[in-house]
Parts: structure tokens; C-alpha cells; sequence
């Protein structure tokens, strides 16, 4: 071998030597995914599906369009009551609605795991291609910009938060 050979497989070394060592100090620190980032378990009884229905009957009267299909499911996860109790509280309503008065939000144990669901109104779309350009869009719900609700394991909506229009 060449010295100028040698002295790249020497510099080779000193270079693969400390990211071979930082790989095995990572693996054995247990460096791996953040375990809080991990969901909270799911409250037993109930799946995404039935949770995002529940929330969508507590919703329908206070629409304007009464249409589920002008509402989006944003989020559903599992929470701790705990950690959501200080967004349900106070007012159920914040602004103007439309629609009858939905009941008070019932308490909140900071113990228990909850489906935590938030819908959103679907974006003004036109209602045709035969749409005049100076026609105001079509909004389905004009009232309600935001929908939070907060289920209990038997299916129970045990707390609400409606964000709407504020005249």
C-alpha cells in the first residue's frame, strides 16, 4: 500500500470510530420514542366511530344545516379529565349559536379517561356552476366555527364547548 492510502484508512477509522460510538451510547441510553407523547388509553366501550356519532347528535340542534355532512371530524382521542377540565369550563356557548340552550357541562373527574372530539364546519363552497361572481358562497353553518365535546365511557356527553359567531 501506498502512505497516501494508509493515511486515508487511518483517517477512515477516526472518522467512523465516534459515530460508531455515539450509535452504541443512543442504544444503550434507550433513546426511543417520547413515552408522554403516547395516547392515553381508550376509554373501554366505545370506538372512533360511535364516539364521533354521540358528538354529532349533541351537535345537530344547534346547526343551522341540521346536514352532518356539512361537519368535519377534526380530532377524536382519548384524554385524561385532567388535562382537558380547564378547556369545558365556564360557558358552554361562546357567542351566538342559534338553536336551543344546551345543557350545563356535568363535572369532569380528573381521573378518568374521556373521547375528546372536536367538529368543524365544512369551508363555503358554491352551490353550482351556474353561481352568479357576485353571489355571497353558500355557508352551511354561518353560527358555528368550532364544536368541542368531552365523552364519557358510556357514551355520555359530559362536557361541550361551542365557539360561534360573536355579534
Amino acid at each position: 500500500m501506498t502512505a497516501s492510502v494508509r493515511q486515508l484508512t487511518g483517517l477512515a477509522r477516526w472518522v467512523a470510530l465516534p459515530i460508531v460510538i455515539l450509535i452504541l451510547l443512543q442504544a444503550a441510553c434507550g433513546a426511543g420514542p417520547d413515552p408522554s407523547a403516547t395516547p392515553e388509553p381508550a376509554p373501554p366501550g366505545l370506538d372512533r366511530d360511535q364516539v364521533s356519532a354521540i358528538a354529532w347528535q349533541a351537535l345537530e340542534p344547534n346547526t343551522k344545516s341540521h346536514d352532518r355532512a356539512n361537519w368535519a371530524v377534526v380530532e377524536v382521542r382519548s384524554v385524561s379529565g385532567g388535562v382537558v377540565a380547564e378547556e369545558f369550563e365556564g360557558r358552554v356557548l361562546y357567542g351566538y349559536c342559534g338553536g336551543p340552550e344546551p345543557p350545563a357541562n356535568g363535572a369532569i373527574d380528573p381521573s378518568q379517561s374521556y373521547w375528546y372530539v372536536e367538529l368543524r364546519p365544512q369551508p363555503a363552497t358554491p352551490s353550482g356552476p351556474s353561481m352568479s361572481p357576485t353571489a355571497p358562497p353558500l355557508v352551511p353553518e354561518p353560527f358555528l366555527q368550532r364544536a368541542l365535546f368531552l365523552i364519557d365511557e358510556g357514551g355520555d356527553v359530559i362536557a361541550r364547548m361551542l365557539a360561534c359567531v360573536v355579534y
